[in-house]
């Protein structure tokens, strides 16, 4: 049979027929694709459904930014709308949420430093307390900036001194943290500046810290995630002076605390989260989920094979670990023997994922729950394959971009039946 299977392909025109029905498989089955996969939210795997639903934020590909709250069953249940780019979502209640979201704004709205500055428009950065009755705006704390792009609020954390409310924000653009009060006065700011000097090549708009995420830890300390240098730091901060800047202390918790060095660890992190002495990361650009104690990894989940660009993961009470799966446009969750037992296909750049009733990620380490470790990386072909598409999703309709895998091929096979028609 292989014999005969070789004979008959050894003909040019036998080739170029293959060729041809294998590009026009490839066309159609992404025709298909493209314009009849679902365009909402859905279930993908329910091994094991979670008790309560989950709050996911959309950044969008391009300004389609929104919070969605889906139910076990991975059905859209509720559903804000009102910015171009969402980041941070956390519940504050039954019925609140806090949001942070950027949004784009034309260069005649904008104040007038940002008008002629020689960048496109501007944004307009928001930290939001939503009722979700209504969708309506409770508190908002806000900003201008030069341009969308590396300018925007990715995180903020509520907390309270001497019962009176304070949140702390990291500034993107101004490569700052600093917190501000429910009268929306600053009452403390860190600049990266007082400790780091910003590269000779790089202008003020400069993609330098890419600060994208704080916490507070304990009281007076505030752990921050400074994404281009692959590094986790603490702001040790004497809350009481009028004058915080000048009391704020820097201890770096994993990374090379410098933007010209590589993390040997990390690299292009999002949303640390505590675990007692332990530290939960996405390792974003490594394509894991890391624990990290005492600087070294004492737990991994993940690899190219699994994960494509993940930006949070939380620790839930259950031993379960909740991942942001960014550029795989899901949400999973992993249980404690590690396996996936629940994901929702978001679409649309998800960024974080928030369980209700606001579990954050307080649950046990890896170690305590006896999670092991597990990873594995896809090839180099596939590797950048994925890749490509996900840059495609920018520029394209989001289905069509999932098909370009079949789009491509079936292009190659389309010239290889050429090709052979000619020869």
């Amino acid at each position: 049979m292989i014999s005969t299977l070789a004979a008959w392909l050894s003909r040019s025109d036998n080739r170029a027929n293959l060729f041809a029905l294998l590009a026009v498989t490839l066309f159609a089955t992404a025709g298909v694709g493209a314009f009849t996969a679902p365009d909402r939210p859905h279930s993908a795997v329910e091994t094991e459904r979670p008790e309560n639903n989950t709050l996911i934020a959309l950044q969008g590909y391009e300004s389609e930014g929104r919070v969605i709250e889906v139910n076990p069953e991975g059905d859209v249940v509720w559903e804000y709308d009102r910015a171009h780019d969402v980041f941070d979502v956390e519940a504050l209640g039954e019925n609140r949420v806090q949001i942070a979201v950027a949004d784009e704004v034309p260069d005649g709205e904008c104040p007038t430093r940002f008008r002629d500055d020689g960048h496109e428009n501007c944004v307009r950065n928001a930290l939001r307390i939503v009722d979700k009755k209504t969708n309506g705006t409770l508190w908002e704390y806000s900003w201008f900036d030069a341009k969308l792009h590396a300018h925007e609020l990715h995180d903020a954390d509520h907390y309270t001194v001497n019962g009176s409310d304070r949140w702390v924000l990291v500034d993107m653009g101004n490569d700052r943290v600093f917190t501000v009060n429910r009268e929306k006065e600053v009452v403390w700011q860190w600049n990266a500046t007082d400790r780091y000097e910003r590269p000779d090549d790089m202008g003020p708009e400069g993609d330098w810290t890419h600060a994208n995420d704080v916490d507070r830890v304990d009281p007076g300390v505030f752990r921050v995630s400074v994404r281009n240098f692959d590094t986790v730091i603490d702001l040790r901060v004497k809350e009481g002076s009028s004058r915080a800047n000048d009391s704020i202390r820097v201890e770096p918790v994993v990374g090379p605390d410098s933007f010209s060095e590589r993390g040997d660890i990390l690299h292009e992190q999002h949303n640390p989260d505590t675990l007692g002495d332990t530290l939960l990361v996405a390792d974003s650009e490594n394509d894991r989920v890391l624990e990290i104690e005492d600087g070294e990894i004492v737990w991994e989940y993940g690899g190219s094979a699994t994960f494509d660009w993940p930006r949070d993961a939380d620790r839930l009470k259950n031993g379960h670990t909740l991942i942001t799966d960014s550029y795989n446009d899901r949400v999973v969750e992993v249980d404690e023997n590690g396996e996936l037992v629940w994901s929702v296909k978001t679409g649309s750049l998800p960024y974080e994922a928030d369980r209700l009733p606001g579990e954050g990620s307080d649950g046990p380490t890896a170690d305590e729950k006896g999670i092991p470790s597990k990873t594995e990386n896809a090839s180099v072909v596939r590797e950048r394959g994925s890749w490509a598409i996900s840059m495609v999703k920018y520029v394209a309709p989001e289905r069509l971009a999932e098909q370009a895998f079949f789009f491509l091929f079936g292009l190659l096979a389309l010239v290889g039946a050429g090709i052979e028609r000619r020869r």
